[in-house]
């Protein structure tokens, strides 16, 4: 008989290695989910306790204390030394694992039995101390299944009760803003908003050119042209970043809060809150950088712009790269022209042209109109009223008292008055777990009326400053205008009509001319 010996081959994990080594590498890990001192000093004591008590033991040699601050425990994504623990048990590093409770190792039921499966098929036992587990105990796996789908419950309930606090800390009005990222705004000492005052003229120069006609694209470039930094300190603008800005009520003082919030506690998924959870509308919270009627202004030509659509009744995208875009319509179709590059016979020139004839020319008839045809046009209606200043002067008159009679009666310090008394109410139902059904449609209700007294007022203001406009305007000219200005058509005009024998020149002040063109 020949006998011949196989030797052992070398393996991960404890079988041979505890032959070959006489003490056991053991590792330790814990993790505290805050920053705040307590917690902060919670995670020192624990990892000094793992130091000495491994160490202690003669029979034990102590690989590292793994430890995680600051990570909360539903997910082990991002909890970069639970992980590396991890590596080192599958590179054969650990024999055994000790932490402080199933709390501490994950909440997730799921990723807990997954990472604890795994090591156990490489023969490394993780032992829990609070709750005397050792995994590789045949009792272990249920009662590791029982604690941790608890763990899991507590991490729920805890969300839980983290969401009722800052739902309550929104009924009381106390905004939480997070100023590192946001352009126009620090914070003081005690939390609150205040105006930074280099950034807010970045974003009075946003609203402004907005409003002057440009597009969100045309001002990021021009942002990015004069090196002017975002809140990130990024040199590259975005016209989504710029519409934000414009969209963002906090600027007029006011603040919308709960605008997101979490739909899985374990992966911390949040989405835009399309009324999933209530939200929480404070006015005058802060200082405002911009004024509320010139931020209602903006809302309203956001969406004036976006509500334009070709034939076909598709969205059309704003361009502001020329003056009279998106104000030149047709008579016929009601549509608007298009700007085009047109090459007649050789002859090349830039004509503006009605959408729908462009589309399908058996559906309009509409003439072509040269660009030089339009400039001319508005430089002829202007000089209409300069050259009959008297008579423009004293329609313009009767349309100022006109616009000053138009202001909303209701009480702003009304629905100011009843809102607080409603929010109020709001707060006392919650405390007591009263329905408020009833409470929050009326708050609904009134913030609309709110919103369209704002809109009013604001439609009423703008009005007034579009005819004194014209009223300083003609004042001022004392000969004949000669050259066209860009800057006038942004300022003054509000819509151009091309009928077959004449262009209708209408100023945002009211007034209509009409020119033979």
């Amino acid at each position: 008989m020949n006998v011949i010996k196989i030797p052992a081959k070398p393996q991960k994990g404890n079988n041979a290695a505890k032959i070959e080594v006489q003490k056991l590498r053991v590792a330790a890990y814990c993790r505290v989910s805050t920053d705040n001192e307590e917690q902060a000093s919670s995670y020192e004591t624990q990892i000094a306790h793992y130091r000495e008590f491994i160490s202690a033991n003669p029979e034990w040699e102590l690989v590292n204390v793994y430890a995680d601050e600051g990570i909360s425990a539903t997910s082990t994504k991002g909890r970069e030394q639970f992980n590396a623990m991890i590596e080192d048990c599958k590179e054969g590093k650990i024999d055994m694992i000790f932490t402080k409770s199933i709390s501490r190792f994950a909440r997730n039921t799921v990723d807990c039995l997954n990472y604890i499966r795994m090591l156990k098929e490489i023969n490394i036992p993780v032992f829990f101390e609070k709750e005397s587990i050792n995994t590789m105990d045949s009792k272990g796996e249920v009662l590791l299944t029982i604690m941790a789908s608890l763990a899991q419950q507590e991490s729920e309930s805890l969300s839980k009760n983290v969401k009722i606090g800052i739902q309550y800390r929104f009924q009381q009005g106390k905004v939480m803003v997070n100023a590192r990222n946001f352009l126009g705004y620090d914070k003081d000492e005690e939390g609150r908003l205040i105006i930074n005052p280099k950034e807010a003229e970045i974003v009075k120069r946003i609203f402004r050119e907005y409003l002057e006609g440009a597009s969100c694209k045309k001002i990021a470039k021009g942002l990015e042209r004069d090196g002017i930094k975002t809140s990130r300190g990024n040199t590259k603008w975005h016209d989504s970043g710029v519409r934000l800005i414009l969209e963002n009520e906090k600027y007029m003082g006011d603040a919308l809060l709960q605008k997101t919030c979490t739909v899985d506690f374990l992966n911390k998924k949040r989405v835009k809150n399309t009324g999933i959870q209530p939200q929480y509308y404070v006015e005058d919270d802060h200082e405002p950088i911009i004024p509320k009627e010139m931020f209602l202004m903006v809302q309203e030509e956001m969406a004036r712009r976006g509500a334009t659509q070709d034939w076909f009744g598709r969205k059309k995208g704003f361009s502001a790269n020329h003056a009279f875009s998106q104000m030149v319509y047709c008579a016929n179709c009601c549509e608007q022209f298009r700007r085009i590059h047109w090459n007649n016979r050789g002859k090349k020139s830039i004509v503006w042209r009605c959408i729908t004839r462009l589309n399908d020319k058996d559906k309009c008839r509409a003439r072509t109109v040269s660009e030089e045809t339009l400039k001319a046009a508005f430089i002829e209606a202007l000089n209409e009223m300069v050259g009959n200043s008297t008579d423009y002067l004293s329609r313009l008159a009767e349309n100022l008292e006109v616009a000053l009679n138009m202001a909303n009666p209701m009480s702003a310090e009304t629905l100011s008055e009843r809102m607080a008394e409603l929010q109020q109410e709001l707060i006392n139902r919650t405390e007591h777990r009263e329905n408020y059904d009833d409470i929050t449609e009326e708050i609904l209700r009134l913030r609309e009326l709110q919103e369209q007294k704002g809109m009013d007022d604001a439609a009423q203001k703008e009005h007034t400053k579009r005819i004194k406009e014209l009223q300083k305007f003609i004042r001022s000219q004392s000969s004949e205008i000669t050259e066209f200005d860009e800057a006038l058509v942004r300022k003054l005009l509000e819509k151009v009509t091309v009928h077959s024998e004449y262009l209708e020149i209408r100023f945002k002040s009211g007034v209509t001319i009409s020119i033979e063109k």
